[in-house]
């Protein structure tokens, strides 16, 4: 079974738990809030937890999802999928023949468009986020679109770019106003609450962040840990040198954004 089918089932049938974000910023665990675990099926071998799904389309989400041996033939994806590996190893392989082994540490995207296949996992336990779904007059994406793993440094020869505090490299920019990318920026704090327009994912590579909400909510992240901030929060920022990756998406309406408040 495609592994979209599984994900798929794993919400019908109310085997995926979610938590519910309300007004506040959310932490990604490996093994759900609490340390409770994932959920799965007697069908299937494969869990998942969703920790967010848009209010205008379920289907554009983020959670964990593990499998201990999962493949699954070749086809087009219609939505874009970031991931980044927790726990064992996958390998994709794309219409061209192209294969690449992603394992710990490892954070991969997948374009819209993209034709390829899961070909095996082994025991792997994933971050997910699905978004850039297709839709009605969505332009279809240039070139020949295939998954790639994203450079902390940025590309290689290139590094990232920017001028006084911050500097950055966007890896993809979706049609719906998502973006994903690396960022970095020098000791700050934010001088007032900014009020999101959009969900974002942060994974931090370095340093050490405060975010802080205007009903008291203040959560410390470190390298190596997960942030999220619902779409329509609003929260401060505060940290010493800091690179994270981003994700944002679930925009409305889209906006021309890169990595987020600041």
């Amino acid at each position: 079974m495609k592994r979209v089918l599984v994900l798929a089932t794993l919400l019908a049938t109310g085997m995926s738990a979610f938590a519910q974000t309300g007004s506040r910023i959310l932490r990604f665990e490996p093994n759900g809030p609490g340390n409770v675990g994932l959920k799965g099926n007697d069908r299937e071998t494969s869990k998942i937890y969703h920790y967010y799904k848009s209010k205008a389309d379920e289907r554009v989400a983020a959670g964990i999802w593990s499998s201990p041996d999962f493949s699954g033939r070749m086809r087009k994806v219609t939505n874009t999928e970031f991931i980044y590996i927790l726990e064992g190893a996958v390998t994709l392989a794309d219409k061209s023949g192209r294969e690449e082994t992603f394992k710990v540490g490892d954070a991969v995207l997948i374009p819209r468009g993209t034709e390829f296949q899961w070909k095996k996992t082994d025991n792997l336990k994933e971050y997910w986020v699905i978004f850039d779904r297709e839709a009605a007059g969505t332009p279809a994406p240039q070139g020949t679109p295939t998954f790639f793993k994203l450079d902390r440094n940025g590309p290689p020869g290139k590094g990232l770019a920017g001028t006084g505090r911050t500097k950055e490299h966007e890896y993809y920019s979706g049609a719906d106003g998502s973006s994903v990318g690396v960022w970095e920026t020098q000791p700050h704090t934010s001088p007032n609450f900014h009020k999101t327009k959009y969900a974002e994912l942060m994974l931090f590579l370095s340093g050490n962040v405060t975010l802080t909400t205007p009903d008291g909510q203040t959560e410390k992240f470190k390298a190596g840990e997960v942030a999220f901030v619902p779409k329509g929060i609003e929260y401060k920022w505060s940290s010493d040198t800091t690179r994270k990756y981003w994700v944002i998406f679930d925009n409305d309406p889209p906006t021309k954004s890169s990595a987020g408040a600041r």
